[in-house]
């Protein structure tokens, strides 16, 4: 990950951390006399103490717990829903989940910036990757753009999708599910896990070069 990424997801975390201030409040309240853009650096480099003394909120409860939180992002150990693993086992599948906040599946695939890579195998999940659509303009077609972002990925769940755009998803090897409003990536996965275990929908198990149930039938 590099510089650009890493403060990306430092001040995401810091952003739902302080959910009190607006995030140009946070910004200008971190950067304070410096002109220069803000960097990951910078961020470690920071006086607690000077934060907490030009802090932009009289109404936000501060508790200690809650400013280690704070230092927590600003040196890079983001919460759990943001940590990626890279454990020594291949993963037998890839899921792309199109969220705001890595939380909840609350994202429009024609809009969304924000993907959480979720890989599972036969002794559970993790989180692989975070991707986010390229701030820079793009040559490309904004969805082939999104969909070669998520080209390693078997499943891609979002709140809603269009039809060209799934059927652009599905000429990449990529299928979109739509899910209800409220969904949590973690109750997805858990869905995940359980249908792993049992036998595949025919569609599913080509797609994973697994035995199709649907042989095993006798007619």
């Amino acid at each position: 990950m590099n510089d650009n990424e890493g403060l990306f997801w430092r001040m995401l975390s810091l952003f739902q951390c302080l959910p009190e201030l607006q995030p140009a409040q946070t910004l200008a309240w971190l950067s304070g006399e410096r002109d220069d853009a803000l960097t990951p650096q910078y961020l470690e480099s920071l006086d607690v103490r000077k934060l907490e003394a030009t802090f932009p909120s009289d109404t936000a409860m501060m508790s200690p717990a809650r400013w280690i939180r704070v230092k927590e992002c600003l040196r890079g150990k983001l919460p759990g829903h943001l940590q990626t693993q890279r454990p020594a086992r291949r993963p037998q599948l890839l899921a792309a989940f199109c969220s705001q906040d890595g939380l909840l599946i609350n994202g429009h695939f024609g809009q969304g910036r924000l993907f959480f890579i979720y890989a599972f195998d036969d002794q559970g999940c993790w989180l692989h990757a975070l991707r986010r659509y390229p701030s820079a303009p793009q040559e490309q077609e904004a969805n082939e753009v999104r969909a070669q972002l998520l080209n390693d990925c078997h499943l891609l769940f979002c709140e809603a999708i269009g039809g060209p755009a799934a059927a652009r998803l599905i000429r990449h090897n990529i299928h979109p599910m739509k899910v209800s409003p409220g969904i949590s990536i973690l109750s997805q996965c858990d869905a995940i896990k359980k249908l792993l275990t049992g036998r595949l929908p025919p569609w599913l198990a080509k797609r994973l070069e697994k035995a199709n149930p649907l042989e095993e039938r006798v007619f």
